[in-house]
């Protein structure tokens, strides 16, 4: 994707790839989600799931990538076998 363009879509034309922004915001309690190249998109995912933006799955898996990479990210809790 070069700059300034919009996401590339796939050859079916069933999906968009875009490139995205991750981070966390420790005062927020949120991971933010920003999309390059696509004006308004910016959102945040909390792990509170009674919450509006509330989505614990996506929460966690995005708290990884941050981990995995060297970033700052939340308290990751790996869930054990009982």
């Amino acid at each position: 994707m070069q700059e300034g363009t919009m996401p590339e879509i796939s050859k079916p034309g069933k999906s968009v790839y875009m490139e995205v922004g991750v981070w966390w915001d420790p005062d927020q309690g949120h991971i933010h989600v920003t999309a390059k190249n696509v004006p308004g998109f910016h959102t945040t995912v909390s792990p509170d799931a009674s919450s509006k933006r509330g989505h614990p799955n996506l929460f966690m898996k995005l708290a990884k990538v941050l981990r995995d990479n060297g970033a700052p990210h939340p308290e990751i809790k790996e869930q054990t076998d009982i």
